[in-house]
């Protein structure tokens, strides 16, 4: 049996979403057909990557994870550095603007920044070195960290197979990653609109939309005594949940609605006590996907997203969603699938929630099109089928 190795910066079962959910989704697709290694960190939390687990081996549904120490977490000197990218980045208002014009960083400024955004692993790295060999193929996810960034040149090019999950971020015009991505094999995006912002900075390169699963099975919606609209996932600035959490408490000042929002995730930011928000921690994933199903809209804040697994899950339980029109990826889900509305302001926020909830024969039709749209392009088996096709592709090559 062919034997994949999956490099990702953290893998446990308390971290949901993103390219860790990726990566442990594609470890199970694979693993019928090969031997498959997660290769990652002891690191939990992003923030500063410290080293919160075991190092070793554990091996979980039949899939060895092996975890290194990091050496080089997150530091307030690596903060300084994003804050003086994000003051120099200059966002092109056309194509063909040479991403060095951007962020006019020297390759080495751009590795440090890297580097000291963690989490680095000198054993992490050693491993791939000097293990490489056993492996067929070696699968790198996501573009953003060091696990992937200096990874990759520990292993021969034809053995590499990169999935960016890229988002449009000032991070992603840094050219460095242009020349650690055209060191990859072949790249799988998630969807179309990350393709074509891969194709923008990196050029064209081999590569394939594939995507994710999404799950399907209905739920029983959760009963509640007042309509709400839900976030799920981590709360963070980040994910445009600062602008969610003041949109909805502007929005219940000057409109009389006794609509509420409820909040699951991880919270990294402060929640305001407001008789109206409903936060609800880190709840399972029975229960996320019954308060989806009883959601009368699900919004999706987010600015930088290069799949959203959470809005097309809410999706395929018929729920219509709202969507912040900034990121390229959401809004073509809204637009393909006729599922949602999209927001970039707090006039269109409050307006686009008050005239859903005012057509509720419109809200169900826009859910019967969300889920739709979720089966048809998301469904597991199709997924599993691509995905091994280019895995043989890779090593047969």
């Amino acid at each position: 049996m062919k034997q994949i190795a999956i490099v990702v910066q953290r893998s446990h079962q308390s971290i949901v979403g993103g390219s860790e959910a990726l990566a442990w989704q594609y470890a199970n697709l694979l693993s019928d057909e090969f031997k498959i290694d997660i290769i990652t960190t002891t690191a939990l939390n992003y923030t500063t990557w410290a080293n919160e687990l075991p190092p070793g081996c554990e091996t979980k549904q039949g899939i060895n994870i092996y975890r290194f120490p990091v050496t080089i977490g997150r530091t307030e000197y690596w903060y300084h550095l994003h804050q003086r990218l994000l003051r120099e980045f200059h966002k092109p208002k056309y194509n063909q603007i040479e991403n060095s014009q951007i962020i006019p960083w020297s390759i080495a400024l751009q590795e440090e920044f890297i580097r000291r955004q963690g989490p680095y692993s000198q054993t992490l790295l050693s491993f791939l070195k000097q293990r490489w060999s056993d492996y067929q193929s070696i699968i790198f996810t996501t573009y953003l960290y060091p696990t992937t960034y200096f990874g990759i040149p520990q292993v021969p090019s034809s053995k590499v197979l990169l999935i960016p999950t890229l988002h449009d971020e000032p991070t992603a015009y840094l050219t460095a990653y242009k020349y650690m991505a055209r060191k990859a094999r072949f790249l799988v995006w998630l969807t179309n609109a990350e393709k074509l912002l891969g194709e923008k900075l990196w050029g064209e390169l081999p590569s394939e939309i594939i995507s994710m699963a999404v799950e399907t099975t209905p739920y029983t919606p959760f009963t509640a005594k007042y309509p709400y609209i839900l976030y799920s996932g981590r709360i963070d600035s980040s994910k445009g949940c600062n602008d969610l959490i003041n949109f909805f408490t502007q929005f219940k000042k000057d409109i009389s609605s006794n609509l509420k929002l409820i909040l699951t995730g991880k919270s990294e930011i402060k929640i305001p006590n407001h008789p109206d928000i409903n936060f609800r921690g880190f709840v399972s994933s029975e229960e996320k996907f019954k308060l989806m199903a009883g959601a009368s809209i699900f919004v999706m804040p987010s600015p930088y997203e290069s799949f959203s697994i959470v809005t097309l899950e809410a999706m395929a339980q018929r729920t219509p969603v709202l969507v912040n029109g900034s990121c390229q990826v959401l809004v073509e889900h809204v637009e393909r699938s006729g599922g949602g509305k999209i927001f970039c302001n707090y006039d269109e926020f409050s307006t686009v929630i008050q005239e859903m909830m005012a057509n509720q024969k419109q809200l169900l039709a826009m859910g019967n099109l969300a889920r739709n749209y979720v089966v048809s392009n998301y469904a597991l088996t199709s997924i599993k089928n691509k995905l091994i096709e280019i895995i043989n592709h890779c090593c047969d090559q």
